[in-house]
């Protein structure tokens, strides 16, 4: 035992009134700045920095900005368009304006252009479908039945049915911040509810509603992870312990870490987010698990020492280090998602790593000394060993002596089948991925999506050339023949283009033919600077003249990566073998950035778990001087790998940014309980005990810290499983199965494999 360690901890001990002081500081000040961190569930958290198609994105972000602050009402009515449907949406109109929202568009509101015959010549009339004051029930559905299968209108202001009607508006540029957003989604969801609405259901959506309302979720979650989580960490540590100063100074020792890992992020600007909000759980289970492994030890070196003091010292002398290994690799285990180079999973990475030895700090400064504080009298040990903690204590003992080829034999086959099982998982990614089915969100996108709406948008963004105009018949049609293939894709509801509008214009102002596209530049500018006097605002969604950009809008359903990449490659194979008689096209948006980039998360998840098992195997080598119980310790904590890969298949679970997360937070874990034994064994075999009587005391020894730690872990990240986000409901499950595993590996599998290498070593010696 080194002596600089026991004179730094007895020094801890002394000055225990100075450091719980420091302690309360330091809580106190981190406090105040973690509340101020905000929660933000920006989807773009999940693009890359940079790279030729976020290139693309923002240079059409740049143009068209629309999408990601549109507001939709959607509006069921059953029997259809009528009076009192006009006057329900024109009120619920007049609110969207009300509260800031600009552009605002329904059935109503909008004014159709139709050819007619007066007097043996041609009229045009000019009308809005619906006129609240003028005209009757029968009239307003003759005026949309009519427009029942414009291109502009189906899918955007109705469903092809007419049951459903849609009322959009937008946020102006001064109101995309969240506080703004979070302002005008409020103030119009209560308006809307004062509304008294009759008979008919409806749903607000959009991305600027979901951006507010999911940090509320996520809010109530925080306060669950950590209240909860501090409450559950409590009781078990109570059940092992019995003494209520011993488990409380354990809880407030870990305290710390989180509330400097928040007041870290606020600093640095940070927001918390999906990932970053379940830091506190995994913070409690690091922190705790090497407190029961302290505690452990400290209360059986308290029936040794004469002395409080004493006992403290031997204790944090004695596993500082093997605290301090299981800490940094647990922390390499969340450092290597830095290589997936996603914002939003890199952050999560480090600032989950610096959490985690953050923790250790603590738990080498603050715990010792409030157990200085602790009472001098010995610890009752009653409650220390639970007798079912025992038997499979036990158990554990007796395997490596008796079955220990059998049982790695049986762990092999468990593995092998596993790896047979998960190797057929599927890659699946949603949009909208992280919460669960019967979620109101995404309850109301499964209505939405069924009544013939989607949400989400693959955008095709054009860019002319000089001399060249976009509206060039030539250019009209091409982009009439990409939207008629466009509209033969499954995931398509609507595709929405210049060629559209050109044609809609045309068919009103010219000779009433459907579809017909102008003959030549010269027609189609006529019809743009009629569209312009008329006050049709419609054309600058998808045609920027001055600045020659115009796109082509699909809007899609939410169904899944496994749908949606193989139809953007159908586009951006369609775009290279049919490309634009000029100009250029390209495929872009808010889906196809992330999808295209949730893929490649997922392909590079593996290199960066090898890297992590890489860079623990050199820790564990580098902290045992030995390669052999290097590779020791990292082969059996690859077994609870193997089994999630088989309880996601078996579960239905698909392998998407969330779920792989599982691997890297169940490896670290994992290794921490392996390095304990591996650390124990090797002091044994160091003071000249048998390879086989080693093994046992190493499995008495810390067999029971394995189990309560276990314990401890699974209960904290069931707590997840109460989430209103299916990310964390899986993170908590998977890890809890991934722990239960891991415990098998470490107390039945990694004994006897020592055991049946140990004998074959002795074999060949002899």
């Amino acid at each position: 035992m080194s002596l600089t360690r026991e004179a730094f901890f007895r020094w801890m001990v002394t000055h225990r009134r100075s450091v719980a002081a420091i302690g309360a500081l330091v809580i106190g000040g981190a406090g105040s700045r973690a509340t101020l961190v905000p929660i933000d569930y920006a989807i773009e958290q999940f693009f890359p920095p940079s790279g030729v198609e976020r290139d693309t994105f923002d240079e059409y972000k740049e143009h068209f900005a629309k999408e990601d602050g549109q507001f939709v009402l959607f509006w069921e009515a059953e029997d259809g368009p009528s009076i009192r449907l006009c006057q329900d949406l024109g009120r619920a109109a007049r609110l969207f304006e009300e509260v800031g929202l600009e552009d605002v568009q329904w059935f109503g509101g909008v004014e159709v252009t139709e050819t007619g015959a007066l007097d043996g010549g041609a009229s045009l009339a000019v009308y809005r479908l619906c006129d609240e004051a003028a005209v009757s029930d029968s009239t307003v559905r003759d005026r949309v039945e009519r427009h029942r299968a414009d291109v502009l209108l189906t899918g955007f202001l109705w469903n092809a049915e007419q049951t459903v009607f849609a009322l959009h508006g937008y946020l102006p540029p001064d109101l995309k911040t969240d506080q703004k957003r979070r302002e005008v989604e409020e103030a119009l969801t209560e308006s809307l509810a004062s509304l008294g609405i009759d008979g008919a259901a409806a749903t607000l959506a959009g991305v600027p509603v979901y951006r507010s309302r999911i940090p509320k979720m996520l809010q109530l979650d925080q306060t669950l992870f950590l209240g909860g989580g501090f409450l559950v960490f409590f009781g078990i540590l109570f059940y092992f312990f019995r003494h209520i100063g011993h488990v409380s100074l354990c809880l407030v020792s870990v305290l710390p870490a989180y509330l400097c890992t928040l007041a870290l992020m606020g600093a640095a600007g940070r927001s918390i987010t999906v990932l970053t909000s379940f830091i506190p759980i995994i913070v409690l289970v690091v922190g705790v698990s090497d407190a029961i492994h302290l505690l452990a030890r400290y209360r059986h070196s308290r029936n040794v020492f004469s002395d409080n003091e004493g006992a403290i010292v031997d204790t944090f002398s004695r596993l500082s280090v093997a605290c301090l290994y299981t800490s940094a690799t647990t922390a390499i285990g969340f450092l290597s998602l830095v290589g997936t180079r996603i914002t939003i999973v890199m952050e999560f990475g480090i600032f989950t790593a610096v959490a985690i030895m953050l923790t250790y700090v603590f738990s080498m400064t603050l715990l010792p000394a409030l157990l200085g504080f602790s009472s001098r009298r010995a610890s009752d040990e009653r409650g220390l060993t639970p007798g079912w903690i025992l038997k499979i204590v036990d158990a554990a003992v007796g395997v490596p002596r008796q079955r220990a080829r059998a049982a790695v034999l049986l762990f092999a086959l468990v593995s092998l089948g596993c790896v047979t099982i998960g190797s057929t998982l599927r890659v699946n990614t949603f949009l909208l991925d992280d919460m669960g089915p019967n979620s109101p969100v995404m309850r109301d996108l499964a209505r939405i999506e069924a009544s013939g709406f989607g949400l989400f948008q693959v955008n095709i963004f054009l860019r002319g050339t000089e001399g060249d105009v976009l509206h060039d018949p030539a250019m009209l049609r091409w982009m009439a023949s990409f939207e008629d293939f466009a509209r033969g894709e499954a995931v398509v509801v609507n595709a929405t283009g210049l060629a559209d509008v050109l044609a809609e214009l045309r068919r009103a102002w010219v000779d009433d033919e459907p579809g017909a596209l102008p003959e030549s530049p010269e027609e189609a500018a006529e019809l743009l600077l009629l569209a312009q006097i008329s006050g049709n605002d419609g054309v600058e969604d998808v045609y920027l003249q001055d600045e020659g950009v115009a796109q082509v809008i699909l809007t899609v359903r939410d169904e899944g990566s496994v749908s949606m990449l193989p139809f953007i490659v159908r586009l951006e194979q369609y775009l290279a073998d049919y490309p634009p008689p000029f100009g250029t096209a390209a495929v872009t948006g808010t889906v196809q950035l992330a999808q295209t980039f949730s893929e490649q998360l997922v392909r590079s998840f593996g290199p960066s778990l090898m890297l992590a098992i890489l860079l623990v195997f050199g820790v564990m080598t580098h902290m045992f001087r030995s390669v052999r119980l290097g590779a020791l310790a990292v082969v059996p904590n690859l077994f609870p790998l193997l089994v999630i890969m088989g309880a996601m298949k078996l579960a239905g679970v698909d392998l998407k940014p969330s779920t792989i997360l599982v691997f890297s937070i169940a490896f670290g874990l994992a290794v921490d309980d392996t390095m304990h034994f591996l650390s124990r064994l090797r002091e044994s075999l160091a003071a000249g005990i048998d390879m086989g009587t080693a093994v046992e005391d190493a499995l008495r020894d810390t067999g029971p810290p394995i189990l309560m730690t276990s314990l401890a872990v699974s209960g904290g990240f069931l707590l997840l499983a109460a989430s209103q986000f299916q990310i964390l409901v899986l993170v908590g499950v998977m890890t809890a199965v991934s722990t239960v595993a891991a415990v098998a590996a470490d107390m039945f599998a990694l004994p006897s494999l020592i055991a049946v290498l140990s004998r074959s070593t002795s074999g060949r010696d002899a």
